[in-house]
């Protein structure tokens, strides 16, 4: 099946299965959400990029799923109108499959096992193995650290290289409003095929749903995208490939 499809029709299956989260014991938390970003100061993709990001979250017994689809409209690059790229990382919970004991309150929440797999347009493709740490840190609804072997198979590479990936999310109030601030940074080492590179995106969003009678579940603010090395390309005086990106955006969870 075209990896587009595949990923849109898992997707909506999510969406069909959700309803009945309730019911399945071994399901403790899902949740869905559509982005709509629009911003400026991209570099390899050109410019001004509009995406649509389509997020599934889920938490087992046995683990957690973390997975979504971008498509991306390109508006200043005459050579390709749109891109798409997605990502699905399963992990498997040590604590949760009965193979760890750790003390309920600690700074280590959980052990895991995690999995990535990349997928985006032109055989862009990696696979990523490796291990998970969640922290319970006050205030934070999560701070998860992965530690993968990288492999990155669109360019015939192994094993090669190794990826640092940190994510996060935080409440917090001003004036009476809610907010958040979540995001992700990555970090790979350089070993194989790609360069050295940094993508840092933190997202500051406003509850705008707590005055529509939805609290929680619609956002609206910026994201900041910082990516060193984009696409794992080296920055040159040639081809600048190190960014600072801003996009307006709109987040509805359901």
């Amino acid at each position: 099946m075209n990896p587009v499809k595949a990923l849109i029709a898992s997707s909506a299956l999510c969406l069909m299965t959700s309803a009945h989260a309730a019911a399945d014991s071994p399901l403790k938390f899902m949740e869905h959400s559509v982005s709509l970003l629009t911003g400026t100061g991209f570099e390899v993709p050109g410019e001004n990029i509009s995406t649509v990001t389509l997020e599934h979250a889920s938490v087992w017994s046995w683990g957690d799923v973390f997975g979504f689809f971008d498509y991306l409209d390109y508006h200043s690059n005459p050579g390709a109108a749109h891109s798409w790229y997605g990502e699905f990382s399963p992990r498997l919970s040590l604590k949760g499959l009965g193979l760890v004991e750790l003390p309920k309150g600690a700074l280590v929440k959980d052990v895991l096992i995690s999995t990535t797999w990349e997928r985006g347009r032109n055989g862009v493709e990696a696979l990523l193995l490796g291990a998970g740490v969640d922290l319970n840190v006050p205030g934070f609804r999560f701070l998860k650290t992965n530690l993968y072997a990288r492999k990155d198979t669109g360019l015939g590479a192994g094993f090669d290289d190794m990826q640092l990936t940190l994510s996060w999310s935080r409440p917090f109030e001003v004036g009476g409003e809610t907010f958040v601030i979540d995001g992700f940074l990555d970090y790979v080492v350089g070993w194989g095929p790609q360069e050295t590179l940094v993508h840092f995106v933190p997202q500051i969003k406003w509850d705008l749903g707590q005055h529509i009678g939805r609290p929680g579940k619609v956002y609206f603010g910026t994201e900041i995208d910082i990516w060193k090395n984009q696409f794992g390309i080296k920055d040159s005086p040639a081809f600048n490939t190190d960014q600072i990106a801003i996009n307006a955006i709109l987040k509805v969870h359901f």
